[in-house]
C-alpha cells in the first residue's frame, strides 16, 4: 500500500467562500466562490494535487454570539482522498477599526471526527463545524464589518 503525503495550505486567499459576515444585511456572496489548495503528489511531482474546501458564509456574530461554520470539501481526482487536518484562521477584516485579532473574532478548533474520506470526484460536507466566536468585549467598530477566514487541510491520497 503506497500513500502519498501531501500538505495543502493557502495562507494569502481571500475567500467569499468562508467570509464571515458580522452585519444586519450581510454582504452577498457569489456562488462557486471557494478555495483552491494544491499539494504534491510524491509519484508525479510536476503533477499538484488539487482539492477544494468551502465554508458556508456565517452571519449574525455579535458580541458574545458562537456560530458554526459548515465546511465542505470536493475532490475533482480521479482517485480518493483522506483529510487528516483541518484548520482555520482570522485572515483580515473590512473595517479598519476593527483588526483582526483575538480580541475582536476568534476561530476555534475543527469540532468534527477526522480523518474523512472524499471520493473519487466526489464532495462530502464534513461532519463537524469550525466554531466562529465573537468576544462579548469585541471593538464596537466591529459591527457590520466582514472578516475573511483561511481555511487549510492535510490528507493523503488512498491507495485503492
Amino acid at each position: 500500500m503506497l500513500k502519498s503525503s501531501w500538505t495543502a495550505a493557502a495562507a494569502a486567499a481571500v475567500l467569499a467562500g468562508v467570509l464571515v459576515a458580522v452585519a444586519p444585511d450581510p454582504p452577498s456572496v457569489r456562488d462557486g466562490d471557494a478555495l483552491l489548495l494544491v499539494g504534491r503528489d510524491g509519484d508525479q511531482p510536476d503533477g499538484p494535487l488539487h482539492f477544494v474546501l468551502e465554508g458556508k458564509p456565517v452571519r449574525g456574530l455579535y458580541p458574545g454570539a458562537v456560530k458554526q461554520m459548515k465546511i465542505t470539501v470536493r475532490n475533482p481526482l480521479g482517485f480518493r482522498i483522506s483529510l487528516q487536518r483541518l484548520t482555520a484562521t482570522v485572515s483580515s477584516s473590512s473595517r479598519r477599526g476593527c483588526p483582526a485579532t483575538a480580541g475582536n473574532l476568534r476561530v476555534r478548533e475543527y469540532s468534527g471526527r477526522l480523518p474523512a474520506t472524499v471520493a473519487a470526484t466526489g464532495r462530502t460536507e464534513l461532519d463537524g463545524s469550525i466554531p466562529i466566536v465573537m468576544p462579548v468585549n469585541a471593538s464596537e467598530k466591529c459591527a457590520g464589518a466582514d472578516f475573511t477566514i483561511t481555511v487549510s487541510g492535510v490528507g493523503h491520497r488512498m491507495s485503492r
